[in-house]
């Protein structure tokens, strides 16, 4: 009588959930195209959802989440995230994840956490920055700007996994349009990424792209432009690209190469103190941020927030542009750009450049109606349905 083996074929899902905990460096590779996409779902869940996690999870500890070591931190929220927001039978969230503990106490107190949170739940009337997990002092900007139910749209919005978006050097992909670029196409879920000749990017970076390339000019420098989101974009003129990282402009000359970009010089160089003498006919400043208009394709950049973050950037921003300011020829144009909805990033930046400087006159740009304000590119989502972005430019006098 012959005895059934037991089926010894590893389990993909807990392959995925393993990924997740560091073991292969977190890559993806060698899943299938379904495990790969269930494991980077995951993956993003759970750092959109920190804060609503930790919250759920420390009703059932002892300690408080931040204390236990890491490797079991991190499995419970892997549990809880399949619990909460994915929807995940009970039975399956627990008996996949706690295998994945470290330790058999470990196990054992996993076990325990996701089975309790499984029976009881959540509390209720969580406050508005826990249920949508989002930093408190952050949420209570925007409230004072914008009032409760606009920035509950907001939060909602940035929860939300973006679709994937771009356009092609050839005949465009297939996918729905943009809304406001014609060339610009929505993938169906399940295309190949990165799809031959597409530039992925979200399309409210290429009308801010595609705004610069309307300047007129001959010349051109990009300050802080790797990897290429906006050089992509341009073209018919000689364009200097520089970027403070090496490790970035790797990737930009990856990118290059991939999309022949002949008309475009890299260098390695720091935008406080370039190592150009200036003359360009334009110069586009896309400057470092605090991304909270692109937080939910950048969902960890939530937890990077503070108030000193923002007064920190929002100084270096000051100084990029100042120094911006000076490599531009009379007649011409310096172009400034944000991923950032925060005033000091945005629009009080705008004053504080046109009180120094007289002799810069502000420069209207070519973006759809939709999302012009006073001569600046201002998306602000959910209503704008693309990426949080700001723009402005000003034309040296002669």
């Amino acid at each position: 009588m012959k005895t059934s083996r037991p089926d010894l074929r590893p389990d993909p899902r807990r392959a995925a959930l393993e990924r997740l905990l560091g073991r292969g460096g977190s890559s993806v590779s060698g899943l299938s195209q379904r495990d790969a996409a269930f494991a980077l779902r995951l993956r993003r869940e759970v750092v959109v959802w920190r804060a609503r996690l930790d919250r759920a999870l420390a009703r059932f500890l002892r300690q408080p989440p931040g204390s236990l070591d890491r490797r079991t931190l991190e499995v419970l929220r892997l549990g809880a995230v399949q619990i909460l927001v994915l929807g995940t039978p009970a039975h399956a969230a627990v008996s996949e994840t706690v295998g994945l503990a470290g330790n058999p106490g470990a196990r054992k107190l996993v076990n325990a956490v996701l089975r309790r949170l499984s029976a009881e739940g959540e509390e209720d009337d969580l406050p508005l920055h826990v249920r949508w997990s989002h930093p408190e002092e952050l949420v209570r900007r925007w409230i004072g700007r914008r009032g409760s139910e606009e920035t509950e749209r907001l939060l909602r919005w940035n929860n939300e996994p973006p679709p994937l978006g771009g356009f092609a050097f050839g005949p465009p992909p297939d996918g729905e349009p943009g809304l406001y670029l014609e060339d610009y196409r929505i993938l169906r879920r399940g295309t190949p990424l990165p799809p031959p000749g597409v530039f992925l990017q979200d399309e409210a970076a290429a009308v801010v792209a595609r705004a610069f390339r309307a300047v007129p000019g001959g010349t051109a420098l990009e300050v802080c432009a790797a990897p290429g989101g906006k050089t992509a974009h341009q073209g018919g003129c000689l364009t200097v690209c520089m970027d403070s990282s090496v490790g970035r402009m790797r990737r930009w000359l990856e990118n290059r190469e991939r999309f022949r970009w002949n008309f475009a010089l890299p260098l390695v160089g720091d935008g406080r103190f370039p190592p150009l003498r200036g003359g360009f006919d334009k110069v586009f400043l896309d400057v470092p941020c605090t991304n909270t208009g692109v937080l939910r394709r950048r969902p960890g950049a939530r937890w990077a927030w503070s108030l000193e973050a923002l007064m920190r950037v929002s100084k270096l921003q000051g100084e990029l542009l100042e120094r911006a300011s000076r490599l531009v020829a009379p007649g011409g144009v310096v172009f400034y750009s944000t991923c950032s909805l925060e005033p000091e990033e945005n629009r009080e930046r705008v004053r504080s450049f046109e009180a120094a400087h007289p002799e810069f006159d502000r420069f209207p740009l070519k973006v759809p109606p939709q999302l012009e304000r006073e001569g600046m590119m201002v998306s602000e989502p959910p209503d704008s349905g693309v990426d949080g972005m700001f723009a402005a430019a000003w034309r040296r006098r002669g």
